[in-house]
């Protein structure tokens, strides 16, 4: 099988993650060479990464090697990319809202597959900040005992952050959430009571059967959530981008199993800034600077 290109790997990514208006670039550092064709130019690793750590370094950076591999980088989130430090022939790609908005929690299809919904039976929520277009959720019926799903949810990010049991052991829908509050949450059970998947019950018992997946916990969709009986599962943010870059992964093994697919997973390294002391000195003492 021949070595996928800059240009096919570029397109299939794209497949993954459709274009986003307000998105970082796809293609966010191109090769410095003066001829350079995307439709040449030889793929023999792919590395992904959340953020330029020092591993991606480690696979994208100068070598003293003479022939490193030729190697394609995918980011989420890539502003702290030092070009500089890249080697000459190396492509990175990028994407930011369109990664979040389809491979963490949000319309997320092949995550709600994983946990048991089916696409007939499921709908988008769409709209979110001004935008209304933005894809921010997938809800769905279900037939699911909460410890089952629970245990799913486990099982697709490896932990979880925070769960909270809702009033019934009986989950029959589920909603996967990029926002949440308590206008999403009255939203989702809106949307669900339309479609009759939620009973007309008071509003202490309206949520009872509703699972609300989303990343990070906030006070407002708590506090809602346990008002209207809902089990919450909070993943935690950085999990959730953790979970797309494995799906892109696989997705890329699958698409070109002839390439080595690197993830690297680290901890991102804070950016520390040296404070400036300013000080009022006589113009033949110098300004101190903290070190």
């Amino acid at each position: 099988m021949p070595l996928p290109t800059h240009a096919a790997v570029t397109r299939f990514v794209a497949s993954l993650l459709p274009f986003k208006e307000n998105d970082v670039p796809l293609l966010y550092h191109v090769p410095r060479r003066h001829r350079y064709d995307a439709e040449l130019a030889l793929i023999d690793r792919i590395v992904l990464s959340i953020t330029p750590t020092p591993g991606v370094y480690d696979f994208i950076g100068h070598t003293e090697t003479y022939h490193p591999p030729r190697t394609l980088c995918f980011l989420h989130r890539p502003w702290q990319l030092d070009r500089r430090a890249v080697r000459g022939d190396t492509l990175v790609l990028s994407s930011h809202t369109s990664f979040d908005e389809n491979l963490t929690v949000g319309w997320n299809p092949p995550l709600a597959t994983r946990l048991g919904m089916t696409e007939e039976n499921w709908f988008c929520v769409q709209g979110y900040k001004g935008d209304a277009t933005r894809k921010i959720g997938i809800v769905g019926s279900v037939s699911i005992p909460r410890y089952t799903i629970l245990e799913r949810i486990q099982g697709e990010f490896g932990q979880t952050e925070m769960i909270q049991e809702g009033q019934s052991d009986e989950i029959r829908v589920v909603a996967i959430m990029n926002a949440f509050n308590e206008e999403e949450l009255m939203r989702v059970l809106d949307m669900a009571q339309e479609r009759t998947w939620v009973p007309d019950a008071s509003f202490e018992a309206r949520g009872r059967h509703v699972l609300y997946i989303t990343g990070q916990p906030r006070e407002s969709g708590m506090l809602a959530a346990t008002a209207l009986g809902l089990t919450v599962a909070c993943v935690g943010h950085k999990t959730t981008e953790e979970w797309g870059i494995r799906f892109m992964a696989a997705a890329l093994r699958t698409a070109y199993p002839n390439v080595p697919v690197e993830e690297v997973c680290e901890e991102e390294e804070p950016i520390i800034r040296k404070p400036v002391k300013n000080v009022v000195a006589p113009v033949s003492t110098p300004v101190e600077v903290m070190q």
